[in-house]
């Protein structure tokens, strides 16, 4: 039956052309879809940035939140490998021509701001992906820091001078006239750390600081660095604690926290849950103010939409395969009346009807077959070789996929996932066999009679 089945399979030109429309079909779904995820994981190491595996929101308890607590009961969690305190204020950047931020905060001058204090040592420790501290710092352009080890330190810096602080390259911020943006001092508006209570008399007085920048970093998150400066979290008249934030409050608002390799994010979470319990400190639960979740749920409305993106472009381009495997049920529903008398004298040869439809269903997978297992290959040395292929497009005939100049990544950016390229290649086999149940069913169903007076 094999035989029979290969010869039926390869003698007509129009068999082999339906084989190779499952092969192409499948190899474009293949190689668009490990060109998605290439992209997919660019997006997802942006949007992640300068997030670590676990964010930890202290739950408000009956003393004020303190970073050395949470240092102690974090260093005894063996799944952990840093953790770093932020100490966030929310404000309101303002220049030395803004005359009414605070009455009007939709003054062109005035820009809402989010203040970051952190300990660069740590920061570095717990952040070590692209998109982190050190990678931040390393790739900026407007004003890069000389020395990453003493981030916040400039030029005339002393005692008595204001604290520095870290700009992103996109945050749009003029300096005075004559001035450079190194060294120029930042004026923020925040509110005190307690506000007056409902019909108190109390005035509301908003709390004044200032900074000097003493460099930019290289946002890879486009909305997180259009409003996020770094400042030192603690340090006498330099510290956001101690100058925006009084001294009776808390010092940390979250805490960063990075996993050891291998470690799960769900298994970390159990481990940090565990250690805040045993240490005594309050459970971060929304009832409390609190919560520890991972980078992905922080980033859980981009990362779906993406994923769906995902999705859809698959069932999308599968259709290309599904067309395809039409080429196969039109050629096996041809030879069937082709091979008419053949199936008549196999009938009289003792072929059951069971045998004469597994027959045209051999042929049909064994062309399904080939046609994804072609397919599959081909995709696989494509996305191998890309690199190959894209310069030899480059320099032959001027084709350049991604412009540089138009898109922010170089190159075509790919990730061939294993386990989704046989998922999909099993399921262009079985479209292929589906569609061949129909020959097949009229293969079985022939008079034998009737088949051996067919003209």
């Amino acid at each position: 039956m094999a035989r029979l089945a290969l010869a039926y399979l390869i003698r007509r030109l129009v068999q082999i052309l339906a084989v190779f429309g499952v092969a192409i079909g499948l190899l474009a779904l293949l190689v668009v879809l490990a060109v998605m995820n290439g992209l997919i994981e660019e997006d997802r190491a942006s949007v992640r940035g300068p997030l670590s595996d676990l964010l930890l929101i202290p739950g408000v308890g009956e003393a004020s939140t303190r970073w050395k607590d949470y240092q102690s009961a974090l260093d005894e969690v063996p799944e952990i490998a840093a953790a770093a305190p932020h100490l966030v204020v929310y404000a309101l950047l303002a220049t030395d021509s803004s005359r009414w931020q605070l009455q009007q905060t939709s003054h062109g001058d005035s820009n809402a701001v989010q203040l970051v204090g952190i300990d660069p040592e740590l920061e570095a420790l717990v952040t070590p992906q692209e998109g982190g501290w050190q990678h931040a710092l390393a790739n900026a352009e407007t004003a890069p820091i000389e020395d990453t080890q003493s981030p916040f330190t400039y030029e005339g810096e002393s005692r008595r001078t204001p604290g520095g602080a870290i700009i992103s390259d996109r945050l749009r911020f003029y300096p005075g006239p004559g001035e450079s943006l190194r060294g120029s001092e930042l004026k923020v508006v925040a509110l005190p750390n307690r506000l007056p209570e409902i019909n108190s008399e109390e005035t509301l007085v908003p709390v004044n600081g200032s900074f000097r920048i003493a460099g930019t970093y290289a946002g890879s998150d486009y909305e997180m660095s259009l409003d996020r400066i770094y400042v030192p979290r603690t340090g006498w008249f330099k510290g956001l604690y101690g100058t925006l934030v009084g001294t009776q409050a808390a010092d940390v608002s979250e805490v960063m926290i990075r996993l050891k390799d291998g470690i799960e994010l769900e298994v970390g979470r159990i481990a940090v849950m565990a250690a805040l319990n045993t240490a005594g400190l309050p459970a971060p639960t929304p009832e409390n103010g609190g919560a520890l979740e991972t980078w992905e749920e922080r980033q859980a409305v981009f990362l779906s939409a993406i994923e769906n993106e995902r999705r859809v472009t698959t069932l999308v381009m599968f259709f290309i395969v599904v067309v395809a495997a039409f080429g196969i049920f039109a050629t096996l529903s041809a030879l069937v009346r082709e091979k008419v008398r053949d199936l008549g004298v196999l009938a009289s040869l003792g072929f059951s009807p069971l045998r004469r439809g597994s027959l045209l269903l051999f042929v049909g997978s064994l062309g399904s077959g080939a046609g994804a297992l072609l397919g599959y290959f081909g995709a696989f040395w494509i996305v191998q070789n890309h690199v190959t292929i894209e310069s030899f497009l480059q320099d032959k005939f001027g084709i350049e996929i991604f412009d540089s100049e138009l898109y922010v990544i170089d190159g075509i950016p790919v990730h061939w996932d294993p386990s989704m390229a046989i998922e999909l290649t099993v399921a262009a086999f079985l479209v292929g066999v589906i569609f061949t149940l129909g020959p097949a069913f009229r293969a079985a169903s022939l008079s034998p009679i009737e088949a051996l007076r067919y003209e």
